[in-house]
C-alpha cells in the first residue's frame, strides 16, 4: 500500500514539474522574459499548491494541510508579477512577502532543530511505564499515524517485558469508539498481553494525556516510577514541555510519521510551538 501511494504522488509531482518546465521553455522560445528565478517560484509554488490537494484528499482537514498552499500561492504570484513589482504599491509587497519568508525560513530552521534535538532523546531511555499519544482514528480502526505509534511501543515493551503501556485517548468526532480502547484493541490482537496494558478513554488533549496516564500510572506502579510516552518523532518536543508543565517528568520515544503528511505536520508543528511559545508554555 504504501509503495503504490508513493509511485501515484510521485508521479502527480513528476507530471506537474515537468509540464512547467515545458511551459517556460515555450514561453521563452516565443521571445518572453522568464528568469530562472521566477521559473523555480512557479515550480515550487505550484508543487507546494498540488501537495496541499493531493493531502486533502487523504487526510483529515486540518491546518497543515492547507499551510504548503499559504506558502505556495505567495510564490506563484512573484513569479507571474515580479518583473512589474519596481515601484509602488508592488515594489512594497515584494519586500513584505520576501520579509515575510526569511522569518519563517528562520521559525522552520529552529523549530526543526528542537523537533530533531528531542526525537533522538529516548533512544535509549529505561522506563517502568509508557504512555502512547492518541491520535484520531477512523471508525473504530487505527490510523497509519497511530499504527506507527502503537508498533513503537510494542517493540519497547517486548524488549523491556516489565514495562506497562497506558494508551491514552477519548473519542472524537467521526470516531464510533474511544481512541484509548481502539489502541488496546489493536495492541492485544497482535499478541500483546492485555494485563500490561491500560486504556485512558477521557483525555481530549495532549495535557489530560499526560494528567490522567500519570493518575493510573501512580495507582498501578506508585509515585516513582520511570515514564517515557511515545508520540510521532515532530510531536516529541511540543509533547514533552507539555508533560513537564503538568508536573510529569518523561522522556519521549520517536515514532515514524506516515510519509506524504510529514512536511504538512511539520508545518503546522512550526505553528504550535510558536504558539505554545507566545502564551508561555514553552
Amino acid at each position: 500500500m504504501y509503495t503504490r501511494w508513493r509511485l501515484y504522488i510521485l508521479a502527480v509531482f513528476v507530471i506537474v514539474i515537468g509540464v512547467l518546465l515545458f511551459g517556460c521553455r515555450i514561453w521563452r522560445k516565443r521571445g518572453h522574459s522568464f528568469s530562472a528565478l521566477r521559473e523555480f517560484f512557479l515550480i515550487l509554488g505550484v508543487v507546494l499548491i498540488v501537495e496541499t490537494l493531493i493531502v486533502s484528499t487523504l487526510s483529515n482537514y486540518n491546518l497543515g494541510v492547507i499551510l504548503p498552499a499559504f506558502f505556495g500561492v505567495p510564490l506563484v504570484f512573484l513569479a507571474l508579477v515580479l518583473p512589474k513589482m519596481d515601484k509602488g504599491f508592488l515594489k512594497f509587497l515584494k519586500w513584505l512577502i520576501a520579509g515575510c519568508y526569511t522569518v519563517a525560513i528562520g521559525i522552520f530552521l529552529v523549530c526543526g532543530f528542537l523537533m530533531i534535538r528531542a526525537s533522538s532523546e529516548g533512544e535509549r531511555v529505561e522506563a517502568d511505564a509508557i504512555i502512547v499519544l492518541g491520535a484520531a482514528v477512523h471508525g473504530d480502526k487505527v490510523t497509519w499515524v497511530l499504527e506507527n505509534r502503537l508498533n513503537t511501543a510494542m517493540a519497547y515493551m517486548e524488549a523491556h517485558p516489565n514495562a506497562i503501556c497506558i494508551v491514552s485517548g477519548g473519542q472524537g468526532p467521526g470516531e464510533t469508539v474511544t481512541e484509548g480502547s481502539a489502541m488496546k484493541k489493536y495492541m492485544v490482537e497482535r499478541g500483546m498481553d492485555e494485563n500490561r496494558i491500560y486504556a485512558e478513554e477521557q483525555a481530549t488533549n495532549t495535557k489530560e494525556n499526560f494528567e490522567n496516564s500519570k493518575a493510573i500510572i501512580d495507582e498501578a506502579i506508585g509515585e516513582g516510577a520511570r515514564i517515557a510516552f511515545v508520540t510521532t518523532n515532530f510531536h516529541v518536543y511540543r509533547a514533552g514541555q507539555v508533560a513537564k508543565e503538568k508536573g510529569v517528568n518523561a522522556v519521549g520515544i520517536p515514532a515514524n510519521d506516515v510519509w506524504y503528511l510529514r512536511l504538512n505536520n511539520f508545518l503546522r508543528e512550526c505553528v504550535g510551538i510558536c504558539v505554545y511559545a507566545l502564551r508561555g508554555d514553552i
